[in-house]
């Protein structure tokens, strides 16, 4: 397994300061792109995974899979339906918890996916509860 490069490293680092991404949300991001806790420690392809990521939110690859519109609506649909709108810092908890992004704008479209998968499962949830009571 090729280990990541110096000149990759650099690129993360020169990326995320760019972005005005502090260490703590880089390390997060690493962690759910790749699930590596050591940005040292990435394979290349793995860093090339985080450098695509990061390349794509700074506008230089479109073509990259960010979060959909529609996506994004479906997230906020669904915790509407889960009576969450009064309380938008318990949706971004969720979605924090689930992807360790705190913004939705931040949101790949996998991860988006699990987001609304996630929902879907808490829905459910609280639908048996409703039907076991009544």
């Amino acid at each position: 397994m090729a280990v990541v490069s110096k000149a990759q490293l650099r690129r993360i680092w020169v990326s995320a300061k760019e972005l005005e991404i502090d260490e703590d949300l880089i390390r997060t991001i690493v962690k759910n792109l790749t699930g590596s806790d050591s940005i040292s420690g990435l394979t290349k392809s793995q860093a090339g995974r985080v450098i695509d990521y990061l390349e794509q939110r700074k506008g230089n690859q479109p073509g990259l899979h960010m979060a959909s519109k529609q996506q994004l609506w479906k997230i906020q649909q669904m915790a509407k339906e889960l009576g969450w709108s009064d309380n938008p810092k318990r949706l971004m908890g969720f979605v924090k918890k689930n992807t360790g992004i705190e913004n939705l704008n931040w949101l790949a479209a996998d991860m988006a996916w699990r987001v609304i998968e996630g929902l879907k499962k808490v829905k459910q949830r609280e639908d048996r509860k409703k039907d076991a009571k009544g």
